[in-house]
C-alpha cells in the first residue's frame, strides 16, 4: 500500500478492510517525520504497534 491511500482509508467515514501479515489492522496514525510508518491496532490482539506502509494490504 503506499502513503496516499493510507490517507485515503483514515479520511473515509467507512470501514475498509486491511491487513498486515493477514491480520486485521485499523489504521490509527501516519508517522509525521515521513519515515513510511503507521501506527495499527490489531483487531485480533488489541495490540498497538507501527508497521512500515508499504507491508499493508487491502
Amino acid at each position: 500500500m503506499d502513503r496516499e491511500r493510507v490517507k485515503e482509508i483514515l479520511a473515509s467515514k467507512g470501514v475498509i478492510e486491511v491487513s498486515y501479515k493477514n491480520d486485521p489492522v485499523w489504521l490509527e496514525a501516519i508517522s509525521t517525520d515521513r519515515d513510511g510508518k503507521i501506527q495499527v491496532k490489531s483487531l485480533s490482539t488489541n495490540k498497538h504497534f507501527n508497521v512500515d506502509i508499504k507491508d499493508l494490504k487491502e
